[in-house]
């Protein structure tokens, strides 16, 4: 098994393969773990094939991987992480006040990014299904899932002092992140202000401030532990370049739990179950219901952990700790590792709390399964840092771009249309030289260079000339690309690692 913990004498290199190996090993065990179906409910599964697993993480144990399949069956275009981040949501909604670990509750804010047209929406109608399905018996399920938009932070406010516990299931939060990222729109500015305040006031002894207007009618509360749960769907672009340098310091982006899915369309479900099985339904309405009970009662009910579990979670701490040390003054890498531990813990809770919510304890396997996403969800993150992909980007960032565009130009197959520009493209390929057009072709729409300060094309020489300071790259002479390939612009040799 591949030890993914970020010891301090490990390279970003190295860590980088292990996570990249340990990518690979989930993707094949995710295409056998989601379709496997509960047993309890397969007689009520439809006789059809069911589609091939899409998406890099198996699904949770217990009643939120069920969650997860029905989430994942019910689609159209199934993905995993679609169902996983729906499951991890509707939990967090449902559990995120009344349970709680030392100094939280069990909120979450989840993010998914993907490509469109790959079905994100399934995560919207399996939620809807299920909480409608639960509510027949359980009429007070509904508030627990919030399908709304808040475009203001006194908004939010407003809305959790009626309603202390529930998950906001947002659509194409990307243009979200891309208001509050500017100061020019107030209402989006205190949004983002209140979601870096609601984060942290789901334990029991904590307090929601109010709001005071002139107008005495219009006035909030002071609200006690508010559990606000937000989960949401994005596209890459929107998502990664809306993200500026100050959400990153000012620990904003860091309440988020970021999971990407980075595979293509998956094939259409030709077996799309309509209606979630009645023993699932059977599973969530009494966590509904002592929720209800405990709410009205003010009793809250601890989660623990089992000793194995707190082993887990503790060197995971212990890998978060290293890592932001060994971020130093990148306060982007520091930002992404700074609450991974606590959410894990949340997420560890939250699967305790499916399976026994009268007296939840985290398991081992719900410990590892939690740190898992975690990982998955840094490494990725991390990985855009490092190409400098997230928002203003960082002169490290566009010079790892640059060289990641080099492999890729000499990694391309000898038919590509790209490569079939050149006149001796596989040629150029061969010796490692990379035309400078097909540089700034593919770094035209790259944020960290599309957004500098400079403009693009600055942005590119200044990648390019530290690039070739480090070694990393050579200008090639005029008059040999002429000699060599016929070809009369700039190029550059890559000098690949070789390691």
């Amino acid at each position: 098994m591949v030890d993914l913990r970020f010891a301090t004498e490990q390279s970003p290199e190295a860590v980088a393969a292990q996570v990249q190996q340990a990518h690979e090993d989930a993707q094949r065990e995710a295409v056998r773990e989601f379709l496997k179906t509960p047993a309890a409910d397969a007689a009520q599964q439809p006789s059809a094939q069911q589609p091939s697993a899409q998406g890099a993480l198996p699904p949770p144990p217990g009643l939120v991987g069920d969650i997860a399949r029905f989430i994942y069956q019910q689609a159209p275009r199934p993905v995993a992480e679609v169902a996983i981040v729906g499951a991890l949501g509707l939990m967090a909604g449902i559990a995120g006040r009344q349970w709680y670990i030392p100094k939280s509750g069990l909120n979450l804010y989840v993010v998914l990014v993907a490509r469109s047209a790959i079905g994100k929406e399934a995560m919207h109608t399996g939620i809807g299904k299920l909480i409608l399905a639960v509510a027949r018996q359980v009429p007070q399920a509904t508030n627990y899932v919030d399908f709304g938009d808040f475009a203001s932070g006194p908004a939010l406010l407003k809305a959790c002092a009626y309603n202390q516990c529930f998950v906001n299931v947002a659509g194409e939060i990307g243009h979200k992140f891309k208001s509050m990222a500017t100061t020019s729109d107030p209402g989006a500015a205190s949004l983002r202000k209140m979601l870096t305040t609601l984060y942290s006031k789901s334990g029991p002894d904590s307090f929601a401030g109010g709001i005071s207007y002139s107008s005495q009618e219009n006035n909030v509360e002071t609200v006690q532990n508010v559990a606000f749960s937000l989960i949401g769907e994005t596209t890459p672009s929107t998502f990664y370049e809306s993200i500026t340098d100050a959400m990153m310091r000012d620990g904003f982006m860091s309440r988020f739990c970021v999971i990407e899915y980075t595979g293509d369309r998956p094939d259409k479900n030709v077996a799309c179950v309509e209606q979630p099985p009645q023993s699932l339904v059977e599973r969530i309405v009494p966590i509904i219901q002592q929720a209800e009970l405990a709410a009205s009662t003010n009793v809250y009910q601890a989660v623990t952990l089992s000793e194995a579990a707190q082993v887990l979670l503790d060197r995971f701490e212990d890998e978060c700790d290293n890592a932001i040390r060994n971020a130093g003054d990148d306060e982007n890498q520091r930002a992404v590792w700074n609450r991974a531990h606590l959410n894990a813990l949340r997420v560890a809770a939250l699967l305790a709390v499916g399976e026994h919510h009268l007296n939840p304890v985290v398991s081992a396997e719900q410990a590892e399964w939690a740190i898992t996403l975690m990982r998955h969800g840094t490494s990725a993150f991390l990985n855009r840092i490092r190409t400098g992909e997230v928002g203003e980007g960082s002169d490290a960032g566009r010079e790892q771009k640059v060289l990641d565009l080099c492999r890729e130009f000499v990694s391309l197959p000898a038919d590509n249309k790209m490569i079939r520009e050149y006149r001796h493209g596989s040629e150029m390929q061969e010796s490692g030289i990379i035309p400078r057009r097909y540089l700034q072709q593919r770094t035209a729409r790259v944020s960290a260079f599309a957004n500098h300060p400079l403009k693009h094309t600055a942005a590119l020489n200044m990648a390019i000339k530290t690039a070739i300071s480090n070694g990393k790259l050579m200008e090639v002479k005029k008059d040999r690309l002429v000699e060599m390939f016929g070809f009369h612009g700039q190029a550059y040799r890559w000098f690949a690692p070789t390691t």
